[in-house]
């Protein structure tokens, strides 16, 4: 088996047995040298770049991009039907493959330490407010108040199948892109190349030797520029914010981050919250809970898990777990980086 082959059977086994790989034409690409390779395109209702250094090159960066929409549409969206959570959300009961139950499986240990800040299951609570979809209002406080609380509790597992109970329905979208860039570092591994920096959306895979650096969105213009940037190495870095999906309504503004026990969005001064991991799922995971947590407990949960993070308020703050402070730079000098 050539080289060429091995990597797509190995990308294959990652995102599922049997998988069939749908082909992707990335909406740009190009050579940088005959080494470097760059393609992006839109997948998991986001804008996915990857950048790929070393020999097999393209064909790795193809890879990577087929499995993420491989991922998304057989296993992690809850809208695309056929997917395993779709499936799940609609028979209450079903067996998933490894990839869906891993996702699972690491998000519920966060629900559970984090109190529920961090819930998979309310899926329905995120249907009613529709902010991912375009809302223009919020829904009625009679209508949240049925379904808020801590649905993951009603989630169960029993070897690779997965029970729902009281109508929750589960929802992926705090850890799938964590998800997806854990598979794009497995393939990575397995291709030999030298260096890879994978985005998805808010969540970013950084592969290789020596030190990258990534930015911190500003809350007022979004990735268009940043309030500041970290040098870090091989690993993982996830950012949930206020500024990224949101409606105004009445002079109140209501963005997509829900806290699961109001069932409206989390306002506690803060704009986001950055978590570096040396896992995607956990980086995405914990990015939500300690954005849902605050400051002080959120950091007490990112040192559970060994993670790293930073926290920018709305008064143009930022607070930082001990272990990334030195490694922060600020960029936007309206911004101080606070004790």
């Amino acid at each position: 088996m050539n080289r060429k082959k091995l990597l797509i059977f190995v990308a294959a086994v990652i995102v599922i047995a049997a998988a069939v790989f749908v082909c992707i034409k990335p909406v740009k690409n190009y050579i940088n040298s005959k080494k470097e390779y760059t393609a992006s395109g839109f997948y998991m209702n986001t804008y996915v770049t990857a950048n790929i250094t070393g020999a097999m090159s393209e064909e790795t960066t193809n890879i990577i991009l087929t499995n993420i929409d491989t991922l998304e549409k057989l296993c992690l969206s809850k809208t695309v039907e056929g997917s395993d959570v779709y499936k799940l959300n609609e028979k209450n009961s079903y067996t998933v493959s490894q990839p869906t139950l891993d996702a699972i499986v690491t998000a519920l240990d966060v629900c559970e330490k984090s109190g529920g800040a961090l819930d998979i299951g309310i899926g329905g609570l995120v249907d009613l407010w529709n902010v991912n979809q375009g809302a223009s209002r919020p829904p009625d406080e009679k209508q949240i108040s049925a379904i808020k609380g801590n649905r993951y509790r009603n989630i169960s597992v029993s070897g690779s199948e997965i029970s729902l109970s009281d109508s929750s329905k589960i929802d992926l979208g705090s850890v799938g892109k964590g998800a997806a860039c854990d598979s794009a570092r497995q393939i990575a591994e397995m291709s030999g190349i030298k260096r890879a920096v994978v985005s998805i959306g808010g969540s970013i895979m950084l592969y290789g030797e020596g030190s990258f650096r990534v930015g911190i969105a500003s809350p007022e213009k979004g990735s268009a520029d940043y309030i500041a940037a970290i040098n870090t190495s091989s690993g993982f870095v996830s950012t949930s914010g206020t500024y990224e999906r949101f409606f105004d309504y009445d002079g109140v503004r209501y963005h997509h981050i829900l806290n699961p026990v109001t069932g409206y969005p989390v306002q506690n001064g803060l704009a986001s919250v950055t978590v570096v991991s040396d896992s995607g799922i956990l980086s995405d995971a914990l990015s939500t809970a300690c954005f849902v947590l605050g400051i002080e407990e959120g950091k007490k949960l990112a040192a559970q898990y060994g993670c790293q993070a930073i926290f920018v308020t709305d008064d143009k703050k930022i607070y930082s777990t001990n272990g990334i402070k030195n490694q922060i730079e600020i960029t936007d000098n309206s911004y101080i980086l606070a004790d």
